[in-house]
């Protein structure tokens, strides 16, 4: 049986955060040729037929056979289905506003609204110290996003002040809000199963993209129908985000099941940091002060909440 230490949620929060860098980037690049919809079409579609042959592996090498599904897991992803591709369209839509980076750092709002809703509503216990790593993290966060294009430190901080206003603001929070409910209900179906984590989650996984697949195709066919056959014409331009998706679900589902959603998205708000880096060595965006300050400052926070952990 694969077992993962009390500690592994923070590698899995890295790699999920690794892995989900790259599939955003790449769904960005798939705009282009799918449009918004079907370019967050792909995720799923395409992720699909690789996490089914990972959970066939896992289930050989457990031999363990099916996890059992209760009606309350069921339910609960399903919920966590149905937000995942709220969230997919929105973080689309929140490209036509912002820059890539900024795109991705709009949705990591999430990790408050994750620390929000555990604390107050499932009464989940998050110290002090993890506490003022989110907010840190979150200030971070909102910071890079417009240190691309503020002259210099101050005026970034007073450009996070005055988005709040913005049009691209509600197509970001609505994001962070959708991928918040997201994962908590992916949690809550994660540990309400028996069973290995690793199956657990692959077989949630693959319940999880069926649902989403039929869902969001069949809002496609009858409304975005071109950007849906468009997708099938040129299925090979797809698989890195079908590979890098894979990865990035199953990890966070890892995450889930071994930690509270508001301590593995503050680790795993990496990402933004990974996205700068995309955003420099991929799209051939020059980095500035401002994001190497914001970098440093989003750097402590993922320490912080690491070091009350270790």
């Amino acid at each position: 049986m694969i077992e993962i230490t009390n500690f592994g949620w923070i590698f899995a929060a890295i790699l999920a955060a690794i892995f989900q860098t790259f599939r955003t980037a790449y769904q960005k690049k798939l705009i282009s040729l799918f449009g918004d919809f079907g370019s967050a079409y792909t995720r799923f579609i395409m992720a699909f037929p690789f996490t089914i042959l990972l959970w066939i592996g896992c289930l050989i090498y457990e031999r363990n056979g099916l996890p059992n599904l209760s009606l309350e897991t069921l339910l609960y992803c399903v919920l966590g289905s149905f937000f995942q591709v709220i969230f997919t369209i929105a973080l689309m839509n929140s490209f036509n506003y912002k820059n890539f980076a900024t795109g991705v750092a709009f949705s990591k709002i999430d990790v408050l609204f994750a620390a929000l809703i555990e604390i107050l509503i499932l009464n989940v216990v998050i110290t002090n110290q993890v506490i003022i790593g989110i907010c840190i993290g979150s200030v971070s966060v909102l910071f890079l996003s417009f240190a691309k294009t503020s002259e210099n430190i101050f005026e970034a901080f007073s450009s996070v002040v005055k988005s709040f206003v913005s049009i691209g603001t509600p197509v970001g929070l609505l994001a962070g809000l959708a991928i918040t409910l997201s994962q908590i209900f992916f949690r809550l179906s994660i540990v309400s199963m028996d069973g290995s984590l690793l199956n657990r989650s692959l077989f949630l996984s693959v319940i999880s993209l069926l649902f989403q697949i039929f869902v969001f195709g069949l809002y496609l066919y009858y409304f975005k129908k071109e950007e849906f056959f468009l997708i099938f014409k040129n299925l090979k331009a797809c698989i890195p985000v079908g590979i890098s998706g894979t990865g990035a679900t199953v990890f966070w589902f890892i995450g889930f099941g071994l930690a509270t959603v508001a301590e593995v998205k503050a680790v795993g708000q990496v990402e933004l940091i990974f996205s700068v880096l995309i955003s420099i060595f991929i799209f051939r965006e020059r980095i500035r002060f401002n994001e190497f300050f914001g970098i440093l400052l989003l750097s402590s926070s993922i320490l912080i909440v690491i070091f009350d952990k270790v």
